[in-house]
């Protein structure tokens, strides 16, 4: 309910009666504190403060809500004023040691397609670089005061890291990725060659994001691959966006490539989501394009509402196909490396590490079987 009440608020057509029929006082009867904190979650607080400002409606609101919403809008515009800041140092930092990333998700479309990078809120910078820049990067943030994140390494676990820098009373984070995702049904979704080909200029950061249709491919993908296709309203605010931004012949390459990545379904979910939420025009022809034999793509699976981390391993490891890079990976899994333990736990010595091992399986042994939703 939340997220159909806050897309009746950010729906671009406004000659329509807000909330698909429902009068303007209606919807705004139900703007009420909880839709506020609604707004924080789906991370479109900032957008719906633009968009009731636009629209005339702010100033019919109650006090508390104003100000709350007021609130929300100054807090992501101090913090963007950071993360620009912290975002053009770590890139020019890295130009200098001649490692050109591309900037994709939430920073790239925060700068690409939204009107002002603060209606953008988001928790870090995702950076793609190629594998054999990961050392050149890890160093550069390291000379920047930057700290790693706890995270488990290996070859077939992750693909990416994150580091961490308090500035300016605000966090700045990086994740940085040699492959898209750490889900091996959508690592190599795109490559950075692919994207460089095709990338375009961020002036205002002085880098490089995906083209409209990689981005939009990007961000249908990222919802499911990550957040397990639940309706933060946010996700689809960016493929709403991006998908206003596609010409004829872009729709055409967005069916062309998401049937050869074989990502058709969870295309046609994202735009279908979007569509219905916030009224995004995809063209009649695309969803008969996109539709295809139910479940027949493995990325697909990521759909299931009743997924959970086990269904995500076994994914994982058929992905992988050799039964010597399956156990590597279930040995990743269990067993990670000695400092992850050290940093998760808080612990310097190493004579607590058999227990705190123990302790972690014991205690995340019953997660797998969760439904991630």
């Amino acid at each position: 309910m939340s997220a159909a009440a806050l897309a009746a608020l950010l729906r671009q057509n406004q000659s329509e009666d807000i909330g698909g029929g429902e009068s303007a006082d209606g919807v705004l009867q139900s703007v009420d504190a909880s839709l506020v904190e609604a707004s924080r979650s789906h991370g479109v607080g900032p957008l719906v403060y633009r968009s009731l400002g636009e629209r005339g409606f702010f100033d019919r609101l109650p006090a508390d809500v104003r100000a709350a919403f007021a609130q929300i809008a100054r807090e992501e515009a101090v913090l963007e004023s950071v993360r620009q800041r912290e975002t053009t140092r770590v890139l020019g930092a890295l130009a200098a040691a001649g490692v050109r990333p591309i900037v994709f998700k939430g920073t790239a479309l925060a700068y690409t397609c939204y009107p002002d990078p603060a209606l953008r809120p988001r928790l870090d910078t995702d950076l793609l670089i190629r594998p054999e820049e990961v050392a050149t990067v890890s160093s550069v943030l390291d000379a920047l005061d930057f700290e790693r994140t706890a995270r488990p390494t290996g070859e077939h676990v992750t693909h990416q890291f994150t580091c961490v820098r308090r500035a300016s009373g605000a966090t700045s984070a990086f994740d940085v990725h040699w492959k898209i995702a750490d889900p091996k049904a959508f690592a190599d979704l795109f490559t950075y060659e692919e994207l460089r080909r095709e990338a375009v200029a961020i002036r205002a950061l002085g880098a490089d994001a995906p083209s409209n249709v990689h981005a939009l491919l990007i961000a249908c993908a990222h919802r499911v691959a990550h957040h397990y296709d639940d309706d933060t309203l946010i996700f689809l605010c960016d493929i709403d966006l991006l998908a206003r931004r596609l010409q004829s012949s872009d729709w055409d390459r967005v069916v062309a490539l998401a049937s050869e990545k074989r990502i058709r379904e969870i295309t046609a979910r994202g735009l279908d989501l979007a569509r219905g939420l916030l009224g995004t025009p995809v063209p009649d022809a695309i969803p008969r394009a996109l539709a295809g034999t139910p479940g027949a793509e493995p990325t697909a699976a990521y759909l299931d509402p009743r997924l959970r981390k086990v269904d995500v391993l076994w994914s994982d490891l058929h992905a992988l196909g050799g039964w010597r890079a399956r156990v590597k990976l279930l040995r990743e899994h269990v067993i990670p490396t000695p400092d992850f333990i050290r940093r998760s736990y808080g612990a310097t010595s190493t004579i607590l590490l058999p227990a705190l091992y123990i302790h972690r399986v014991l205690r995340g042994a019953s997660k797998w079987f969760r439904p991630l939703r």
